[in-house]
């Protein structure tokens, strides 16, 4: 069960209406979205700036259709969770403030720091770190709990949609 921290009810409400917002839209993935448990969900103000920011961590276990031909997660499939996970962290983030949720991704950084072979229990903890007029962004960080260390970090920057041209 989630255990949500400082997040108004009425985003919480929001929120678990429609389950597949928490975890990601039918389509690519997303049988590895299904899987994904979400563990706790926070608001808070941030100590160094007094901004509202989330926090949110997803557990789940490297499985078959994630892994490269080592055996270990697919840098693909980390590059998914950081996509979907950090998402729904700004998702979060929005709807506390009263803005727009629906955002682009405009560039997606991840830094490759171990393996997380087949089996491990992986911890995405995803943070959001600024919320502006046009930008957002969000850091994740991939932890095999089941090894103790960090597979991977990701930066995920997002920006509002242009109109399409007709």
């Amino acid at each position: 069960m989630t255990v949500w921290k400082g997040v108004p009810p009425e985003v919480q409400a929001r929120l678990t209406k429609n389950p597949a917002t928490l975890r990601g839209f039918e389509g690519f993935a997303h049988a590895v979205g299904r899987r994904l448990v979400m563990e706790e969900v926070a608001v808070s103000e941030r100590a160094k700036d007094g901004k509202l920011q989330a926090r949110l961590t997803y557990t789940t276990t490297v499985e078959e259709d994630m892994v490269n031909q080592r055996g270990t997660l697919h840098g693909g499939c980390a590059a998914y969770l950081v996509d979907v996970c950090s998402s729904v962290a700004l998702l979060v983030l929005a709807h506390t403030l009263g803005k727009q949720p629906f955002y682009v991704s405009q560039a997606i950084n991840t830094t490759f720091h171990a393996p997380a072979p087949r089996g491990a229990r992986i911890e995405i903890i995803n943070t959001t770190v600024s919320f502006g007029a046009r930008t957002v962004s969000a850091v994740t960080e991939i932890w095999d709990v089941t090894n103790n260390r960090l597979c991977v970090t990701g930066v995920h920057n997002k920006m509002a949609p242009s109109q399409p041209r007709l």
